[in-house]
């Protein structure tokens, strides 16, 4: 697979690659670890096949959903459903939002689901949205680097950003300025006098 923004691929010609004597082909897109990867690292396709692979999953809950209560099909769609969902989030969740509402759009026909199992006077918490779950994911990663400091995180654990050595109420005491020329706008023609603005 040849990874490249480029709507065209390169003039270039691509070598051919050999496995055992025999050519492998240029794929378009590879899954790695369950996670579909196109060569413009874009994972709309990936998020098409959860979707799918999810709402396969939800209706054949619905189709045992006879034999369960609200609870049971809560605990059977966050085991089976859910769980594809927001599996390794953290890879694809800079997805468009138009392909991540495919994602909602199951959540939301199991939500109904539930809510047609409850029992009258029953008051059901509504499910927790996607986005945050995957923000919380994310969050989890950022605190196990910088602050648990786990092993196999350490590769993604970035320096701390060094505090300026001023404040902004110093600035005025600094010898740094700088120098507005005279301009003039293309537009309104209106004249600006050279200023002097302190760093």
């Amino acid at each position: 697979m040849l990874i490249s923004r480029r709507q065209r691929p390169p003039d270039t010609p691509i070598p051919t690659i050999l496995l055992g004597g025999r050519p492998v082909p240029l794929q378009t897109s590879i899954s790695i670890l369950g996670v579909e990867v196109n060569s413009v690292l874009t994972f709309t396709d990936h998020i098409r096949t959860i979707a799918r692979k999810a709402a396969w999953k939800l209706s054949c809950v619905r189709r045992v959903s006879h034999l369960l209560d609200s609870q049971g099909i809560t605990t059977l769609y966050a085991a089976q459903v859910r769980s594809l969902m927001e599996y390794a989030p953290l890879t694809w969740s800079s997805c468009p939002p138009s392909y991540l509402s495919l994602l909602d759009k199951v959540q939301a026909r199991a939500q109904r689901l539930i809510r047609l199992k409850a029992l009258q006077d029953q008051l059901l918490p509504p499910l927790q949205p996607l986005q945050q779950r995957r923000d919380v994911a994310g969050l989890c990663v950022v605190y196990k680097t910088h602050k648990q400091h786990v092993p196999h995180l350490a590769a993604l654990r970035q320096p701390w950003a060094r505090p300026h050595g001023h404040t902004t109420r110093t600035a005025a005491t600094r010898d740094h300025q700088l120098i507005v020329p005279f301009a003039r706008t293309e537009t309104s023609l209106r004249s600006f006098l050279p200023r002097y603005t302190r760093m």
